[in-house]
């Protein structure tokens, strides 16, 4: 009899009853969903009485940059990616070896979730860098700001140009081994410049 009823109160505990108002487990956090997780303020406090330091405007401006490039590196590594059909690259949906495996799913659903979180910071942080507190601070960030205006409407677009123009450069690194004065004038530079020349190219 007690099992009987142990069953009937577990039963009862499972049917939803009209009216009934049910908290459910708030699952952003898990590990399919972790970019989507923690809850946002609604509101700053105190940012018009704050002194903030004119400084590190331009640090801020730099990671700004920095990360809306990942995010386009991101994007374009991850439409490459979900169009890949497993049984064409794995015979058990895994990919890696020696201490490094995953599930191509799950790879999906990690590159899912960077491109998710890289957005939301670039976001927040755009906002942050453009908002009167420092735009009134200091200038020093102006042409780090110039750069990201030019990606951020279509970050994946500008990744894959600067991937598309990658090669021209990467075969010529072992060019760069050979001393100066045998170099073609094309390729006096170093890679690493020709490098940082390709992703800051009409920024001046």
């Amino acid at each position: 009899m007690e099992n009987e009823n142990r069953k009937f109160i577990k039963q009862a505990m499972m049917k939803k009853q009209a009216g009934e108002v049910r908290f459910v487990k708030d699952n952003s956090n898990s590990t399919d969903g972790w970019a989507w997780g923690g809850y946002s303020p609604s509101e700053r406090k105190n940012v018009s009485e704050y002194d903030f330091n004119p400084k590190c405007s331009k640090d801020l401006a730099k990671v700004l940059r920095a990360t809306l490039f990942s995010l386009g590196h991101a994007m374009s590594a991850y439409t490459i990616f979900a169009k890949l059909k497993s049984r064409d690259v794995s015979p058990d949906g895994n990919l890696g070896g020696k201490g490094y495996i995953q599930e191509i799913k799950t790879m999906r659903k990690q590159y899912m979730n960077i491109v998710e979180a890289l957005s939301s910071i670039t976001d927040t942080l755009y906002d942050e860098i453009k908002a009167p507190h420092w735009s009134m601070k200091s200038r020093e960030a102006e042409k780090v700001i110039d750069q990201v205006e030019e990606v951020k409407d279509d970050p994946e677009g500008w990744a894959q140009e600067i991937e598309e123009e990658l090669p021209a450069i990467t075969e010529n690194i072992a060019e760069d081994q050979a001393p100066p004065m045998l170099r073609t004038a094309s390729s006096k530079k170093t890679s690493h410049q020709r490098l940082a020349d390709l992703y800051f190219k009409g920024t001046k």
